[in-house]
């Protein structure tokens, strides 16, 4: 059975392939990643692992990943990387054989990313780049986040002040972090609702969890001046608009559901590959790279 939010993830990739043909070869990979990704949703769903994970103390994060099943999830990771897809690189294909030669360090480098810790040794035990070596580990992770984060009961609403703008949910610091897992947010997103006219809630790069995030505030250093906080948008993506910070030299995309009702802004982030590449040229250094490393 294919899930709602798989198959609307599926449906947007096939679509953004036909109306964005550079990205072809991007998305036909990730088309194949989200069908492994889909099977481990499934069975962390119906795993006993929430128990495990859950914070019980009341603070930020809710999810302490670091928790799960070492046994288990090293069995599940390994299977995993066994099968990567044939549309993977070349340097992908080469990096999975290698890590299935080194139990030891897979299990290490799953066991860095759960705990938000770099992974830079165990990509110098194995010899790979670290950037591409986390693409394993964060593939692995984000569904069963995702799957885990959608049984917890934590609100990541905010409150919306007299101002017009919105409180963070679950996270006072300048640098935004989930609420739920800890992770940084790889996109943000615009919508319109009843009661807030273009709320702006960040995606979390891991769970994929929104939460409710101030419209003006950088999420990297949290600049809220608007001299300071310029946004482009280009004609190949008139909905994905790049969120600059002139003091912290970041940015972040931000998919806006108001112009494009049907994008789904964990496939559209991924897809506008080249205002990523505009970015880098303006020397912009993005908050949180996505899956695929971008």
């Amino acid at each position: 059975m294919i899930l709602p939010v798989w198959s609307r993830r599926r449906q947007r990739v096939a679509r953004l392939r036909t109306e964005h043909p550079h990205t072809s070869e991007v998305l036909a990979f990730y088309d194949d990643i989200l069908s492994l990704q889909q099977a481990l949703y499934a069975k962390a769903v119906k795993s006993r692992w929430l128990g495990a994970v859950e914070a019980v103390d009341g603070r930020a994060p809710r999810l302490r990943l670091d928790r799960l099943p070492e046994r288990s999830r090293d069995r599940d990771f390994s299977r995993f990387v066994r099968a990567v897809p044939a549309s993977a690189t070349d340097v992908l294909r080469a990096m999975a054989e290698r890590l299935m030669t080194e139990p030891a360090a897979m299990s290490a480098l799953l066991s860095a990313v759960l705990a938000r810790e770099p992974v830079d040794a165990v990509a110098a035990r194995v010899g790979c780049d670290p950037a591409a070596l986390e693409f394993f580990p964060r593939a692995f992770v984000q569904p069963v986040a995702e799957a885990l984060a959608s049984q917890t009961d934590l609100d990541v609403s905010g409150n919306h002040d007299e101002s017009g703008d919105d409180t963070v949910a679950g996270n006072d610091d300048a640098r935004a972090a989930c609420p739920c897992c800890g992770a940084a947010p790889v996109a943000a997103v615009l919508r319109d609702e009843p009661e807030i006219k273009g709320r702006r809630t960040l995606l979390c790069s891991l769970c994929l969890t929104e939460w409710t995030y101030p419209r003006t505030r950088c999420p990297a250093c949290g600049e809220e001046r608007a001299d300071k906080r310029p946004h482009h948008v280009s004609e190949s993506w008139p909905h994905v608009r790049v969120e600059e910070c002139g003091s912290c030299r970041t940015y972040i995309k931000a998919i806006d559901l108001r112009a494009v009702g049907l994008a789904v802004p964990v496939v559209d982030e991924l897809a506008s590959v080249e205002l990523d590449l505009w970015a880098a040229e303006q020397g912009l250094s993005k908050l949180r790279t996505n899956l695929l490393g971008m």
